[in-house]
């Protein structure tokens, strides 16, 4: 059953804040995660992509401008390719800066994003770290990793000149079936709190 005002994304004073906080830290994991946050926003990709990334997939991302995506860490085994805008690109040059950093060989094959205990990181830990950012932020909302998907999704129908953007969001996330994106058509949290103070 669809809610009737969709909310799972972050609002842009609540990315604001989360990504502020985050990378106003000097902390190497901090920054590993700052990092990862902004390749989710940018990219739209799932957290299982994400934990799934390789040094030879942002180094291809980075030569072509797209990000390639696992069949094997990819929702119902589909791969594919994702456009890197500037803002991705950078992201994916400091996770490697950070990887190096950790004091991992550059493999083609290793895990793009390490842990702390010298592995690739996983969907959990991403889901845990995800959480002690949002309530280190001081933010009122259940955000996980897949939010920032839905948060690219709300800003393209937000910011987009196209003449209808639902196709053009169903693309980037990659949804077999339109009404898969219907979700992001509806009316924003924000849009539903001005209309109630217009109307009070």
């Amino acid at each position: 059953m669809m809610e009737p005002v969709f909310s799972r994304y972050l609002t842009e004073q609540e990315e604001k804040q989360l990504l502020s906080h985050v990378g106003s830290l000097a902390d190497l994991l901090a920054r590993r995660d700052y990092y990862w946050m902004k390749l989710l926003r940018q990219t739209g990709i799932r957290v299982g992509a994400l934990a799934g990334l390789t040094v030879d997939d942002a180094r291809e991302a980075l030569r072509t401008n797209h990000l390639p995506l696992n069949p094997e860490h990819a929702k119902r085994g589909k791969g594919g390719q994702v456009f890197c805008n500037a803002v991705a690109a950078n992201a994916l040059r400091d996770l490697l800066a950070v990887r190096r950093e950790q004091g991992h060989a550059e493999e083609g094959s290793a895990p793009l994003i390490m842990s702390r205990n010298h592995r690739g990181i996983s969907v959990r830990s991403i889901q845990a770290r995800m959480q002690h950012w949002v309530k280190a932020a001081g933010l009122d909302v259940q955000a996980s990793p897949h939010w920032f998907r839905h948060t690219l999704a709300k800003r393209i129908m937000k910011r987009s000149t196209a003449k209808n953007p639902l196709p053009i969001v169903q693309g980037v996330l990659g949804h077999a079936s339109p009404s898969t994106t219907l979700i992001y058509a509806g009316p924003d949290r924000e849009e539903m709190e001005q209309a109630m103070r217009e109307a009070s």
